[in-house]
C-alpha cells in the first residue's frame, strides 16, 4: 500500500497527462475507505481548475479513470480507486475548505 502523499502523486500525474489546460487538474486528495464488498479501497477526489466544468468530455472523464486505475497498479497500489471529479467552484459553494 502506498502512502497517501504518494498516492495523490501519482493520481495527479495520471490525470493531468489526460486532464490539460484550463480543464487540468488543481490537486488531488485521497483517504482510505471500504468498497461495497468491504474490501480495502481509495477515496479519491480530483479537484478541476475553476470554470473547467463544460470543457471536460465523457471520453476524458473514462480516459482519466483508466489512467489513473492503470497508473495505481503499476505504482503497486491494490485498493481499488473510488474517484470523484470536483471543480473549485462546486467546493466553494459547498462550503468544504478541507480541500
Amino acid at each position: 500500500m502506498l502512502e497517501l502523499t504518494k498516492v495523490n502523486e501519482v493520481v495527479k500525474k495520471a490525470a493531468s497527462a489526460i486532464l490539460k489546460g484550463p480543464a487540468g487538474v488543481r490537486r488531488v486528495e485521497s483517504e482510505p475507505t471500504l468498497d461495497s464488498q468491504g474490501d480495502e479501497a481509495l477515496h479519491v477526489t480530483i479537484v478541476l481548475k475553476r470554470g473547467s466544468a463544460d470543457r471536460i468530455s465523457g471520453d476524458n472523464v473514462v480516459d482519466t479513470l483508466v489512467r489513473v486505475e492503470r497508473a495505481l497498479r503499476a505504482a503497486r497500489e491494490e485498493r481499488f480507486p473510488i474517484v470523484d471529479f470536483v471543480t473549485e467552484e462546486e467546493l466553494e459553494s459547498s462550503g468544504d475548505t478541507e480541500f
